[in-house]
């Protein structure tokens, strides 16, 4: 029953679930079908990601800080703020149905604003500025370096009329 009433181990057990759930997936990624002997191809990235995951959460669950007493799952819930992660977590799922529409710039930095006002940061044209270049520099380092398509949205093709 320690194990239960850890909230650390708890919260690695349930990202080790995911990573593991993640790396399974990872071999479902389509690989390229030109010929080569490519080092980076699109399951590198998910792949080792998940098992550096895996790694630490493991050595988390077995060999975990040494802290006062009374670190429960329950004080931290007690204290936890569940209004932003309420918020954050409705934004997520409005980003994901809205990225077919708007196309991954407009969704990405309409979600990195709204993150930033949920986050309490009030200045405005900062935040913008932030979530625009960071689109940006996401966009270019995804198209031009690792030469993924992302889409420019439904929305893009109707005022284009493409």
């Amino acid at each position: 029953m320690k194990f239960l009433n850890d909230k650390d181990r708890v919260g690695c057990s349930f990202i080790l679930v995911f990573a593991l759930v993640y790396f399974y997936a990872s071999f479902d990624i389509p690989l390229s079908t030109l010929p080569g002997n490519e080092v980076f191809t699109a399951r590198t990235l998910p792949m080792y990601l998940s098992i550096l995951t895996i790694g630490f959460c493991l050595l988390r669950i077995f060999y975990p800080e040494r802290k006062e007493a009374g670190d429960t799952i329950a004080a931290a819930v007690r204290s936890f703020r569940w209004r932003p992660f309420a918020l954050l977590s409705g934004l997520m799922l409005a980003y994901s149905l809205s990225f077919k529409f708007l196309g991954f710039g407009i969704a990405t930095v309409l979600f990195l604003f709204a993150g930033f006002y949920i986050l309490k940061e009030r200045r405005l044209w900062l935040s913008f500025l932030v979530a625009a270049g960071l689109t940006l520099f996401m966009w270019l380092i995804l198209t031009q370096l690792f030469d993924i398509y992302l889409d420019n949205g439904d929305l893009y093709r109707i005022l284009t009329g493409e």
